[in-house]
């Protein structure tokens, strides 16, 4: 019984570990992407500025 509790212990150590480097990926996939959605939302303000100086042009 003791054996059989020390391998699946270990086993479920070495879950736990690879689970905590798969996690640790993730983590840094997702910033990236927030890191990405970011910068594109920096960029629509100057997009909107641009969109309502021709919209303004168009209507004289």
């Amino acid at each position: 019984m003791t054996m059989s509790l020390r391998r699946e212990n270990a086993a479920l150590r070495q879950s736990n570990t690879l689970l905590g480097r798969e996690n640790e990926a993730f983590m840094e996939r997702l910033s990236e992407a927030q890191r990405r959605v970011e910068a594109l939302l920096a960029q629509l303000p100057a997009a909107d500025a641009a969109d309502d100086a021709t919209t303004q042009e168009a209507a004289q």
